[in-house]
């Protein structure tokens, strides 16, 4: 699968990580100093009780453009975050979104990004 996370922090990136070893094509929404350590020494994650550290070299992106599509979209980051990332995932033609957060407000969240959206979107929600 094609997938993005949106959101580069540890979640997303641990994330990122075990969807990149399950053989996926992942792509990662980060910016600033993320995004530069991202490109530069690929995904770093120390497994402390493992006593290993891996290295997985993945696409890294700072904006989410319209017309780039994935199979699957998780966004990882906290609920105040999310409204604004709302309208650009409602921008995208990407359908299946999880949003990953303590989110108090899910039915109210999902209504505003099918409101928005151009396309049909299944909205999923994890915490």
């Amino acid at each position: 699968m094609n997938i993005l996370v949106y959101g580069a922090g540890v979640l997303g990136s641990y994330l990122a990580h075990v969807l990149v070893r399950g053989g996926h094509a992942v792509t990662v929404l980060a910016r600033g100093k993320r995004a530069e350590e991202l490109e530069q020494s690929g995904l770093v994650i120390r497994h402390y009780f493992q006593r290993k550290t891996t290295v997985d070299r993945i696409r890294v992106i700072r904006t989410l453009d319209a017309e780039e599509s994935f199979d699957l979209i998780f966004v990882v980051m906290t609920y105040p975050d999310f409204p604004s990332v709302l309208p650009v995932l409602a921008a995208n033609q990407s359908r299946h979104i999880v949003l990953v957060g303590n989110n108090a407000d899910s039915s109210k969240t999902q209504h505003e990004l099918q409101q928005m959206s151009r396309t049909d979107k299944q909205v999923a929600f994890g915490f």
